[in-house]
């Protein structure tokens, strides 16, 4: 049970971040994401301290196989991070829901495309189901849904790249990070050279919400590595939908975003899609 309640709070953490990304909107996504890196380097910086872990951090920037694909994996979440809070604070968050919902229909191509996995017949049609939905967008609006492919296809890269590097959750997090924050330092150094950074210009409590991003970043990272430890993976992904879920619900309930006929369409036929491939991981207990 244990493992099931680290799941779910993570999950549930997750799920509710676009109240957070929201309250810091006017700052742009790039600098919000400049300090989702910061703020999570100085986090991951007490948590492997109070672990003991800095023998695996070490083992991890000395390898140079390790670094370099750590280095890769920071490039694709630092895409997915921003392009997340990209929709949020442009009221695109329906996107973002469609492009985690695509996400584990993306990784069973990916793991056929580069794995050598064979997925069975039920998966492809679900894969099929997941093209259907991303053609019912473009034929509705007359481009691509670039948000919702390039979230999933970040993510589910990103899931298939950290499946093969000998690092640890927390390692692997704070490597990333390290990797990025150059960059989020000298945006944000930028910034603050031109008087248009947002931190220490409105106050200590803005100043402290803008630092929650570093635990908002972890802390439910940590839970799902603990749930990851305890239950089945098989579980875990079927409960990962509650995240996008969640989302979808404070899109359309909460923000206001349009939900049209087109919107019903696409994600009818990704929902299907979801439950058959959903229903045959339960049935083989492919993980």
């Amino acid at each position: 049970m244990a493992g099931l309640g680290f799941g779910m709070s993570a999950f549930l953490i997750w799920g509710f971040t676009p109240f957070y990304f929201r309250a810091l909107g006017d700052l742009g996504a790039v600098e919000i994401l400049s300090h989702r890196v910061v703020w999570c380097v100085i986090f991951m910086l007490c948590v492997l301290t109070i672990g003991r872990q800095w023998p695996a951090v070490y083992s991890a920037l000395s390898d140079r196989r390790v670094f370099a694909t750590l280095f890769l994996s920071a490039g694709l979440v630092s895409i997915n991070w921003g392009m997340f809070v990209f929709s949020i604070v442009t009221d695109q968050l329906v996107a973002s829901t469609l492009g985690y919902f695509l996400s584990p229909l993306v990784s069973v191509f990916l793991g056929f495309v580069f794995l050598g996995e064979r997925p069975s017949p039920t998966q492809w049609i679900a894969v099929a189901l997941a093209a259907g939905a991303v053609t019912s967008q473009f034929i509705a609006y007359g481009s691509l849904p670039w948000i919702a492919l390039t979230i999933a296809f970040t993510f589910a890269l990103y899931g298939l790249i950290r499946k093969t590097v000998a690092a640890g959750a927390a390692v692997g997090l704070f490597v990333e990070c390290l990797l990025l924050s150059p960059f989020s330092l000298a945006f944000l150094f930028w910034l603050q050279w031109h008087g248009t950074g947002s931190f220490g210009a409105r106050g200590l409590d803005f100043d402290l919400l803008i630092a929650a991003a570093g635990v908002i970043t972890g802390v439910p990272l940590l839970l799902f590595a603990a749930s990851a430890r305890r239950i089945r993976l098989t579980t875990i992904g079927l409960i990962q939908y509650f995240t996008p879920s969640t989302y979808l619900v404070l899109a359309v309930g909460f923000f206001g975003e349009r939900f049209s006929t087109n919107e019903w369409v696409t994600f009818g036929l990704l929902w299907v899609g979801l439950i058959l491939y959903s229903s045959e991981v339960w049935r083989t207990r492919q993980v």
